[in-house]
């Protein structure tokens, strides 16, 4: 097995400040009881570190603006992060930066990623690499990548500048040989054991893995226990490494926080973009596709706002979603300042052969303009501006219809459809059937009706307690009008139900 380890070192100040744009040089840390977690590029050049105290960072830094650490919202990024992995692989493990057991490292939070079976699809080792490293750059998250024989050596080797720089210019993967040689290489500090058993480590003098795997396992079992016996088993690949399997929920979530909020829907344009990036990369690879855009504007204190963003086809260009989008933040009038941005697509669906039938050759392309003219419709007018007509299974002529959303119409499963009658139907069905007027076994509507065509007899429900059972006939007026009327056969009463054009 191959395993890959991204080490998020990070995550705590890019999971509040990832919407910010890339120019921007204003200097943030993240701090926690009252300690620095965490500091960007430009509060480092003012010697802000993780760990100083808060009145020390500001000494050091006037103008260092604070950010509480949220760690809601790094587990919320990490899982999307774990989702975005599962694109790659089907064998994803995310682990929290609680989770950690080495107290110096409990911080930072990682992916374990399974690759070897992902090597042949991306073309080797080297392409896959530069794959993860290039969109992880797109989503601004900073990282380490470390590769080995199980996930807790290359836990280690993350961890490993040496090894990080072999593996940027690496095409292939190493030799059991040299994964011993490297992890040997690796000082004791980076292993992800308790913050005791490192200090009694360099107690000892042992300051290399080389030095440790020197001694009898009987000897460090006696000084450090059963569960440090089997950390380097599974480091060693003597011993079965496991980790909790990932599994991606049926849904896609991802939230971009503002630290500082913004009040002009405009402004949404350049954190929606991104979202709807990486929502489309991620439905590419997994062959899915959502007929709904759902975004969530968070007032913060004040509540939240939906948006929705209806697609009546497959669509997986960030381009037009993008466009869509817009034209639904044009029609939003901001009451409050927004403080996260959030995009969900809560039922995604898969691509099948019927929903890719237009390509670039076919002449059906006028088809797939159709359903673009009816998203920017529904995207400029709202979602209540357009509607179709569907087919329900029902006897009576009234409730054989019902208006439907586009979606559904396009969503609706193919192997059960409705046939219609094969027979002459008005164009305008009345809401309710309309008595008429009887006068010497004559009818009456705007003039003398004159039957021509019928009955066609319509029975049904007779199951129930009323049953219905109707003769249509089709009926000319005194202006020449047609119209389709019907005489209830329990009740011997005349209706007139529609009129034909």
């Amino acid at each position: 097995m191959l395993w890959l380890c991204i080490q998020l070192p990070k995550l705590p100040l890019e999971a509040l400040t990832r919407a910010h744009r890339a120019g921007d040089q204003a200097a943030l840390a993240v701090v926690q009881s009252s300690l620095v977690i965490e500091a960007n590029r430009t509060a480092n050049t003012h010697n802000v570190e993780p760990g100083l105290s808060i009145a020390t960072a500001c000494a050091y830094c006037t103008e260092l603006q604070l950010l509480e650490r949220d760690p809601e919202r790094e587990e919320q990024l990490l899982q999307q992060l774990a989702q975005w992995a599962y694109s790659f692989t089907p064998v994803v493990s995310p682990r929290s930066a609680e989770s950690a057991q080495n107290q110096a490292d409990s911080n930072c939070a990682c992916l374990y990623l399974e690759i070897s079976g992902s090597l042949k699809a991306h073309h080797g080792l080297g392409p896959l690499l530069q794959q993860l490293g290039k969109e992880l750059h797109k989503m601004r998250i900073s990282h380490s990548i470390g590769l080995g024989h199980s996930p807790s050596a290359a836990h280690l080797l993350s961890q490993l500048p040496e090894h990080r720089q072999w593996l940027a210019e690496t095409k292939t993967a190493p030799t059991p040989q040299q994964w011993r040689q490297w992890i040997s290489f690796a000082p004791s500090k980076l292993m992800d054991c308790s913050h005791n058993a490192i200090t009694k480590l360099y107690a000892c003098g042992i300051k290399r893995v080389s030095q440790l795997l020197a001694i009898p396992l009987s000897e460090v079992g006696a000084r450090f226990g059963r569960s440090f016996i089997d950390y380097l088993a599974r480091l060693n690949g003597t011993r079965p490494d496991p980790v909790p399997s990932y599994e991606p929920p049926a849904e896609f979530h991802c939230e971009l926080f503002f630290p500082s909020p913004l009040d002009n829907s405009e402004q949404l344009l350049f954190p929606a973009g991104r979202l709807v990036r990486e929502l489309c990369r991620q439905l590419q690879r997994r062959q899915l596709y959502s007929q709904r855009l759902c975004w969530v504007l968070d007032y913060g204190s004040r509540g939240n706002r939906e948006v929705n963003v209806d697609i009546s086809r497959p669509l997986l260009d960030p381009q037009r979603l993008i466009a869509l989008t817009k034209l639904q933040f044009e029609r939003v009038e901001l009451k409050e300042p927004v403080q996260a941005l959030t995009l969900k697509c809560q039922q995604l669906q898969p691509i099948e052969s019927h929903n890719l039938r237009e390509d670039f050759f076919d002449e059906g392309n006028k088809q797939h303009e159709s359903y673009q003219l009816i998203d920017k419709l529904k995207a400029r007018l709202g979602h209540q501006a357009l509607s179709g007509v569907t087919l329900t299974e029902s006897y009576l002529p009234e409730q054989a219809w019902q208006n439907a959303d586009s979606l559904t119409l396009q969503s609706k499963a193919r192997k059960h459809q409705l046939t219609p009658v094969n027979a002459t139907r008005p164009n305008w069905l009345l809401p309710r059937p309309t008595p008429l007027q009887q006068r010497d076994h004559k009818l009456f509507y705007d003039g003398e009706l004159q039957l021509l065509q019928g009955p066609e007899r319509i029975d049904g429900y007779w199951w129930q307690h009323h049953r219905h059972a109707r003769d249509y006939y089709i009926a000319r007026g005194g202006q020449g009008s047609l119209y389709w009327v019907y005489q209830d056969l329990t009740s011997e009463t005349w209706f007139l139900h529609g009129v034909y054009s």
